[in-house]
């Protein structure tokens, strides 16, 4: 006796691969359109000051506009910065930013870049570093913070936003470093806080 699922064998073959596709489909969009995960939107400066401007999705679901100047006041090499050296075959390069915005503006959690002439990015987090003082069991490479610490600003945790304690200041100064081979000379940097926009500075002497 004929049976519907016997019938209808062929079409429900066809119906897993389809339903993979429009899952497939369906991430692909989500993942595109709402969290890119390329930082594929250059804003170049033209010069040491610039503007950064973005909407983006917070972690509670809420878009919101992000406007930022940043400068680079000065870049140059360092035997030290705080607690952190170059690690041998590499030199420790000091980037100095000024950044203004608004007090209301969620600008915690930036990432920074120093470019070589080839292209190459290096990172200022502990790549490359070592302790400035080889006997300090405690050693941990510097971080380098968007915003005061004192005054950071409202920020997101999970789907929530943190008000501040106290405004944070129109203007401040940031400072960070990457250990970066030696006998390359950067001239760029770039800084950044959601995909896929970031905003590429020259520096004062380039």
């Amino acid at each position: 006796m004929d049976t519907w699922w016997r019938r209808n064998r062929f079409w429900l073959a066809l119906l897993l691969p389809m339903l993979a596709l429009a899952i497939a489909a369906s991430s692909f969009r989500l993942v595109t359109l709402y969290r890119p995960w390329q930082w594929s939107e250059r804003i170049v400066a033209g010069g040491p000051t610039g503007t950064l401007r973005q909407e983006f999705l917070g972690t509670d679901d809420l878009r919101r506009d992000r406007e930022v100047t940043v400068t680079v006041d000065a870049l140059a090499a360092v035997p030290t910065l705080g607690q952190d050296a170059a690690a041998p075959g590499a030199t420790l390069w000091r980037v100095d930013l000024t950044l203004e915005a608004d007090p209301d503006q969620i600008l915690d959690g930036c990432t920074v870049e120093i470019v070589g002439p080839d292209g190459t990015r290096y990172a200022t987090n502990e790549a490359g570093k070592v302790p400035a003082d080889a006997q300090d069991p405690y050693w941990r490479a510097t971080r380098a913070l968007c915003v005061p610490e004192d005054a950071p600003g409202p920020t997101l945790f999970l789907d929530e936003l943190i008000p501040p304690e106290r405004p944070r200041p129109a203007t401040w100064s940031m400072v960070a470093a990457a250990a970066i081979p030696d006998g390359v000379t950067p001239s760029v940097v770039r800084i950044m806080w959601d995909r896929p926009t970031y905003l590429e500075l020259d520096t004062p002497a380039s």
